[in-house]
């Protein structure tokens, strides 16, 4: 058993999981555990304020499946990633049993492959995003029942704003509907109520994903049009009342970027920094959530990366304090803010042929960063390197060979990987089959150290019946009550030869390995669920008993064809139960 101090720096709510961790005694520990929360829930970041006692908030946007947590056994590691706030937000939404072991899971029978919706709302006639955009979802407290007023989810609006548009939108009283003959925590209404809806400026839009505090008062986001200006929102309940009827914002801080970006923003809780990047040029602002939001210019900032192309969404570890991007050229690049003038590295990893610029994946556990790219005709490809970018730490693994079809959006890696267990670790992309043409499930396993492989281990397993068919960014989710380990993600059209011919959600069931069918069938826990024109990325909330509470939310990348799913002509936010994706 490791028995920390405070002195060797474990905030309040590492210890509380440590604890949880050691000692599964019964409700005498969960007392004394309520009691120590109660009693030592104080300020522990340097930025972000602690939640109020008996509240523990948890963020799941973009940013928590780009910089992700493994789990070690070693306890020096822990010691260092214990310390930034996304590895304690990162334990709750991957481990709830640690925090409250008895608390029940999404207890469910098999999947079916007559899936339908749990509600769908409308964004308006211009609302789609991109494979790679992410709803972001708050859960108000995770040591409690799912909240019908404190959960919410939120996202931008690729939509021009306007007095009759909303380019940023978000609703609460999610958990509503009837599954299975059970009424929902939050009512049997058929749509969720809008928290707020705002035009933040006429003719702009919200494309990328928003980023959201650790209290959940307030939303970071970059907009899009004849420039971009990186924004914090102070939100209003009741602000605006739908999609089309938007209010103004009246407590935003906004600051304009060089050059018009469809970019997100990337936020240091730690340091309450944020970083942006438009062109060639990567932009810091602290403070952004404590505080009157600023933009730094001093100690380097804004920082221009020269001889680069256009630059990726920039992704942080708080281990090195490297800033990593890519660039329109296939290059990985990172800046350096761990000194008081921040610089471009000096490493640099030509990546891929040519690219459109992905934010990396940042494993801070291992100290590695994962790269996908359709690499131009050579074949998509994932690629692993240390986050100091040296040579020798360099591997790239094709997943098909003829990326030039398919444009991966994003991985996502196995439980086992997770977990820290190298046996079963894999992680998982969508590339091209080689022979068919047609988009394909790949993916690569790893060697000792997790070192990852030059070779695919699985695939293709191929997700659509034609040609020229791209897919959303890969979301993998634990359900630790069912004990399986599931894939979500979209296929843009020709999902089925019969049945859902068109756009789709898909969940597959790799808790065994690699499967061996993408349909779903008798037997497999496979399922699939129409959605017009494939999906933007896809966030998985709460691990809950409750009905319609363990959920999965997107948005649509096509317009409804009619009225069963949102206003026709329009685009959907939809939300889906996890389980068989009704």
């Amino acid at each position: 058993m490791v028995c920390p101090t405070l002195t060797q720096g474990y905030s309040t709510y590492s210890l509380l999981i440590i604890f949880q961790q050691n000692f599964r005694g019964g409700k005498t520990v969960k007392a004394i555990l309520i009691a120590a929360w109660l009693a030592l829930a104080t300020p522990l970041l340097i930025g972000q304020s602690a939640p109020a006692p008996g509240h523990l908030g948890i963020v799941s946007d973009w940013t928590h499946r780009n910089v992700i947590y493994p789990d070690s056994r070693d306890p020096a590691v822990q010691t260092r990633i214990e310390q930034d706030p996304r590895w304690i937000q990162n334990q709750f939404l991957r481990h709830p049993e640690r925090w409250w072991p008895r608390r029940p899971g999404h207890i469910v029978g098999a999947m079916v492959p007559d899936s339908q919706r749990d509600w769908s709302v409308s964004l308006g006639t211009g609302g789609s995003t991109g494979g790679q955009t992410f709803p972001s979802k708050y859960v108000f407290n995770v040591t409690a029942a799912p909240s019908c007023t404190g959960d919410y989810v939120a996202t931008g609006i690729a939509a021009a704003g306007s007095t009759t548009q909303a380019n940023l939108i978000a609703f609460n009283n999610l958990y509503v509907g009837t599954l299975n003959g059970s009424n929902g925590l939050c009512g049997t209404a058929t749509t969720p109520s809008v928290l707020f809806a705002y035009n933040v400026r006429t003719g702009f839009v919200v494309r990328a994903s928003v980023v959201l505090s650790l209290d959940g008062t307030k939303i970071a986001f970059v907009d899009y049009g004849s420039n971009s200006q990186f924004h914090v929102l102070t939100w209003t309940k009741g602000a605006g009342t739908s999609a089309t009827a938007p209010a103004t914002p009246t407590t935003m801080s906004s600051f304009t970027l060089g050059t018009a970006t469809t970019n997100t923003i990337f936020v240091d809780y730690l340091h309450d920094a944020a970083y942006a990047t438009a062109g060639t040029v990567m932009y810091k602002f602290s403070p952004v959530f404590e505080g009157t939001p600023a933009e730094v210019t001093t100690g380097g900032w804004p920082l221009t990366f020269s001889g680069a192309g256009t630059l990726s969404t920039p992704v942080y570890d708080q281990t090195t304090r490297h800033i990593f991007v890519e660039d329109t050229n296939g290059k990985v690049w990172y800046a350096d803010d761990s000194g008081a003038t921040a610089v471009v590295g000096t490493n640099t990893w030509q990546f891929a042929t040519t690219d459109v610029a992905r934010p990396p994946v940042v494993d801070s556990t291992n100290q590695v960063i994962y790269m996908y790219s359709p690499n131009g005709s050579s074949g998509s490809i994932i690629g692993q390197a240390n986050t100091t970018l040296t040579t020798a730490s360099q591997v790239s693994a094709v997943i098909g060979s003829k990326g030039a079809d398919y444009t991966p959006l994003g991985i996502d890696f196995s439980n086992e990987y997770y977990s820290g267990t190298l046996t079963g670790a894999y992680v998982y992309g969508i590339g091209t089959d080689t022979s068919t043409d047609y988009p394909a499930l790949y993916n690569v396993g790893f060697t000792t150290g997790f070192k990852m492989n030059s070779t695919t281990a699985n695939g293709p397993l191929d997700l659509a019946t034609a040609k020229n068919v791209d897919a959303s960014a890969v979301t993998e989710f634990y359900n630790a009550t069912l004990a399986k380990d599931f894939l979500f993600f979209g296929v843009f059209n020709n999902c089925e030869a019969s049945g859902v011919t068109g756009g789709c959600v898909r969940a597959l069931d790799i808790t065994s390995g690699f499967p061996t069918s993408a349909n779903p069938k008798s037997g497999t826990s496979n399922a699939i669920l129409a959605a017009s024109g494939g999906t933007s990325g896809i966030t998985v909330d709460n691990n809950s008993s409750s009905t319609e509470a363990s959920s999965i939310y997107f948005i649509t990348l096509g317009t409804a064809t009619d009225s069963t799913t949102c206003a026709s002509g329009d685009y959907c936010l939809i939300k889906a139960t996890q389980s068989g994706l009704d």
